[in-house]
């Protein structure tokens, strides 16, 4: 007899796996940091009162597994992209208009007809609502009770709900998948859930169909293809590294920072120069694999982005370039003027380093910020081919503000020093840059 288990959101099954589990999907939900492995008493047991047995589940919530989809490209904003684009070819009316009695050769007309006159993107997110929330309260819909249970009333309802009834149904909430993944209808439902609900795969009972089904199940979060991202030096990647896992742990095994040496002794060069190459490397030789580059918010970034942009006109939709983002607090942040004077300029776009995003404690002295020191002046052509002149700056005290992180980091790590969210608050700015470049 074969053995089961189920991602589950309270009653909700989202997907079923007999006997293995599918990694391609369990890997988009969590990742290995959400295995728990607890040894649990047999309640109840007539042979031995001490029995006791190992409890295998990952176990994660509804906020961060969103979180997770948005960062692989299944963000709300994709979806009805998609949605709209192809809605004629992706709703599966055939469960419905049997319903209807509508004969089978005009199945394709109707449904047309219907679709232009019944369904958008907003109809169909109202209608899936509807039915989730009955679905978490009572259940999954598919083969349970008479579908007069769930008082639909909208034409989007019906359709679902008739899918839903279907057990040879080919679609995924009367979606077709090979029109509109799965994902993207998993993402959807899950705007339903509360941020706090938790989503369990508790895959205890495998154990029972063969020796390696739980061996294979504790690695089933690891086939996950990576987003690549490119940065300019060594320190861009150790403090975004560092920081993600801090304030990203659960997306950050979805995220490669292109490495500097191979720990062998191999290294490659960093800067801005070399970051364009590689990407263009990438892209001329037509991988799939989604590419982030993201370039220090100064002159030279500003400046490399700009020469990506205007060298190849059309980047596929696998490819993001972009810069650490403009913050408030730049608008006006202490400068070094050429006559010794602290003055505020805005230094977006100037002298927005990796620094720049770390903690007060660190880029601070004395209660007062470092400041900019400025050097060249560049002249950059815009995307447009227009002309901007642009001062690059640097904060000073660059080499004892990497040290601080480094020392800081340390402390943390030792737990001689607590890792306060808020006090991150720029980086995750940055962060949430890279994290959901893709999300729309």
């Amino acid at each position: 007899m074969s053995e089961y288990a189920d991602i589950s959101i309270r009653n909700l099954s989202l997907y079923w796996f007999r006997n293995y589990l599918n990694t391609d999907i369990v890997s988009l939900f969590f990742s290995e940091r959400d295995l728990f492995v607890t040894v649990e008493p047999i309640q109840d047991s007539e042979e031995d009162e001490h029995c006791e047995y190992t409890r295998y589940m990952y176990k994660t919530t509804v906020k961060q597994v969103k979180e997770r989809f948005d960062a692989l490209g299944y963000g709300i904003s994709n979806l009805e992209k998609i949605f709209n684009e192809n809605i004629l070819q992706a709703i599966d009316y055939s469960s419905f208009l049997h319903y209807l009695n509508v004969d089978f050769d005009d199945y394709e007309e109707v449904a047309q007809e219907r679709i232009k006159k019944n369904v958008s993107f907003k109809k169909w997110k109202n209608a899936m609502n509807k039915i989730i929330n009955y679905e978490l309260e009572h259940g999954s819909i598919k083969g349970n009770g008479d579908i007069s249970n769930v008082n639909v009333k909208t034409e989007c309802e019906k359709v679902i709900v008739h899918s839903l009834k279907e057990d040879y149904a080919e679609s995924y909430y009367a979606i077709y998948p090979e029109i509109i993944p799965e994902a993207y209808i998993v993402r959807l439902i899950m705007e339903s859930c509360a941020n706090d609900d938790e989503i369990i795969l508790d895959f205890t009972n495998l154990e029972n169909w063969a020796e390696d089904s739980i061996t294979k199940a504790l690695s089933a979060t690891g086939n996950i293809e990576k987003i690549i991202v490119l940065v300019e030096g060594t320190s861009d990647k150790d403090i975004l590294e560092y920081s993600m896992e801090k304030l990203y742990p659960h997306l950050s095994d979805l995220f490669y920072f292109m490495d500097f040496d191979d720990g062998y002794g191999g290294k490659r060069d960093g800067g801005t120069s070399y970051v364009i190459k590689n990407l263009k490397t990438f892209y001329f030789s037509g991988l799939k694999s989604k590419f982030i580059a993201i370039f220090d918010n100064d002159a030279e970034g500003y400046q490399s982005r700009c020469t990506l942009m205007s060298e190849i006109k059309k980047w596929p939709d696998n490819f993001r370039i972009m810069l650490y983002p403009e913050i408030k607090m730049f608008n006006a942040y202490p400068t070094l003027a050429p006559n010794g004077m602290i003055i505020t300029d805005d230094i977006n776009k100037k002298a927005c380093s990796i620094e720049l995003y770390l903690p007060d404690s660190i880029i601070k002295k004395e209660g007062n910020f470092f400041p900019i020191e400025w050097e060249a002046r560049k002249v950059i052509r815009d995307i447009d081919g227009n002309e901007e002149a642009l001062y690059q700056g640097v904060i000073t005290q660059k080499d004892n503000i990497k040290k601080e992180f480094h020392k800081l980091r340390k402390a943390i790590d030792k737990g001689e020093q607590e890792f306060v969210d808020e006090e991150w608050l720029r980086m995750k700015q940055l962060l949430e840059t890279i994290a959901f470049a893709f999300s729309k």
